[in-house]
């Protein structure tokens, strides 16, 4: 855990303002302002963590916009890491995933985010629904614990879950059959390379990354150490592979 000190130099490293950090950490401006003022003398554990969430991360600018790193540099120079006992004690406004034991901030989605994300639920749930099929369909948030330990958290955009013993009520420990994700600026990289690793090796069966910007989905299929890529445009009809019958007509979304 940083220190107050560590904390301000870090902000200042970082030019935030503590508006700023108020608003991407969840905790009150009010708060912010006592904390680093000296004003609180002993702030709520959670509080600090909501904070070191936000001030840990390294923010960079690339030619699709600005990014979080997937390198959390405290936790890699001091040897920290977290647990699934820290990521859910992280105030209810904190939207934040835990991969690997390290926290990755996320900005709230944007209007076209949601609208995809709504269009894509409803086209699965409504296939499923016909073919009264046992499958479960999530829209985010929902707690995906990927892994065997208690170090990843994730918050896929939608999952599809088939095996139900899986379920529980804080949402899944185990692998979705089918995740997607819908890029923004705060996820791309992310998305396209860690997530992509671990729910690899996590035994999702299929994943789907789409980008509003550039208007394409990519679809990766995995079986065993073998993936299956294929890249489409927005106008295309996109085939669900882990359904026999289901295609995904982005050209009719209403965005």
């Amino acid at each position: 855990m940083m220190n107050l000190e560590k904390m301000k130099q870090r902000k200042k490293d970082l030019h935030l303002t503590n508006q700023e950090l108020a608003e991407r950490s969840g905790v009150p401006l009010g708060t912010v302002n006592k904390i680093f003022s000296g004003a609180t003398k002993s702030p709520k554990y959670t509080t600090l963590l909501a904070l070191e969430t936000v001030l840990g991360m390294y923010f960079y600018q690339d030619e699709d916009g600005p990014y979080v790193s997937m390198v959390r540099e405290e936790s890699l120079r001091y040897g920290a890491e977290y647990t699934a006992e820290d990521y859910y004690a992280l105030p209810e406004k904190v939207r934040a995933e835990l991969i690997d034991g390290q926290f990755y901030y996320m900005a709230a989605p944007g209007r076209v985010h949601q609208e995809i994300l709504g269009e894509l639920y409803y086209c699965v749930k409504d296939y499923i629904r016909r073919k009264k099929g046992a499958c479960r369909v999530y829209a985010a948030p929902f707690d995906v614990r990927l892994d065997e330990d208690d170090r990843t958290v994730v918050q896929p955009d939608l999952s599809v879950v088939c095996r139900r013993e899986l379920l529980d009520d804080k949402g899944m420990k185990g692998a979705p059959d089918f995740v997607a994700e819908v890029i923004s600026e705060s996820t791309g990289k992310k998305d396209y390379t860690l997530k992509l690793r671990k729910y690899w090796n996590g035994g999702v069966r299929e994943y789907w990354v789409i980008d509003p910007l550039k208007e394409k989905i990519v679809t990766y299929q995995f079986q065993g150490e073998e993936m299956d890529m294929k890249i489409y445009g927005f106008g295309d009809r996109v085939p669900v592979g882990i359904f026999e019958d289901l295609e995904i007509d982005f050209g009719g979304f209403d965005i």
